[in-house]
């Protein structure tokens, strides 16, 4: 799924490792950098300000903002939208420009991006696997009994599966926040189908949130399960498409 066809051209400094994307009407791109080669005048060079706020944030912070707004340029002028720079709303929703439905997700210096023109919701999400004691200690907030029994019958170890799940509900979240503006809960989703041949999986909401979202609508997943990395998104049409 998250296999970047297409490189990007990367700015001459150590900081970044690699970056890539996929063609098509929705784009999903990547990059990996290493934060220890964060500098400030990074920011100054590449045109991508440091806002004020993260003035005093650690480094890996830093380097968070400043891998995904490359990355989140660099996917934009791909769409005809030249110098791009992402900022955030209030509720700290990106700001995309109008016409075009993006998400994007950072983990342990890797930052991962969807983005369209298409009259589509869409989601994405990267984490890193969480640790035994972890899955553990969230089961009874992310899973209901059926999602647990699913998990099991995809033979993964349980903390992978948890992190799977865990995302994939991180994207649907993603994916609808932009239409509702509405807080959910782990449970208010649950997984119902999933395939680690295809990486495709089906979510159903098990709350109504009106404008087209009510309980029981369906919404499409795709992941890449990987030993300790875990990549899902999540795309629906737009509501009255």
């Amino acid at each position: 799924m998250f296999t970047f066809s297409s490189p990007l051209a990367l700015p001459d400094s150590p900081f970044f490792t690699a970056a890539g994307l996929t063609s098509g009407s929705l784009l999903l791109a990547g990059c990996q950098f290493e934060q220890q080669h964060w500098q400030a005048d990074l920011h100054q060079r590449w045109q991508l300000p440091l806002p004020a706020a993260l003035a005093n944030a650690v480094v890996k912070r830093k380097s968070e903002h400043l891998a995904s707004r490359w990355l989140a340029r660099e996917v934009l002028l791909q769409l005809g939208v030249e110098g791009f720079v992402l900022r955030n709303a209030a509720d700290r929703s990106p700001c995309w420009p109008a016409g075009i439905q993006a998400s994007l997700s950072h983990s342990h210096n890797q930052v991962v991006m969807a983005a369209t023109r298409e009259p589509l919701c869409v989601g994405v999400d990267v984490e890193q696997v969480m640790s035994n004691d972890t899955a553990r200690e969230t089961a009874e907030m992310l899973m209901n009994t059926q999602e647990r029994q699913l998990l099991e019958q995809l033979a993964l170890p349980f903390a992978q599966g948890a992190t799977l799940l865990f995302s994939l509900k991180e994207s649907l979240y993603k994916a609808l926040w932009p239409q509702l503006h509405q807080p959910m809960d782990f449970l208010q989703a649950a997984l119902c189908e999933a395939d680690l041949t295809t990486g495709s999986a089906v979510l159903r909401l098990t709350a109504d949130f009106g404008n087209g979202f009510d309980q029981d609508v369906a919404l499409q997943a795709r992941f890449c399960c990987e030993a300790q990395r875990i990549i899902t998104l999540v795309t629906h049409p737009l509501a009255g498409q």
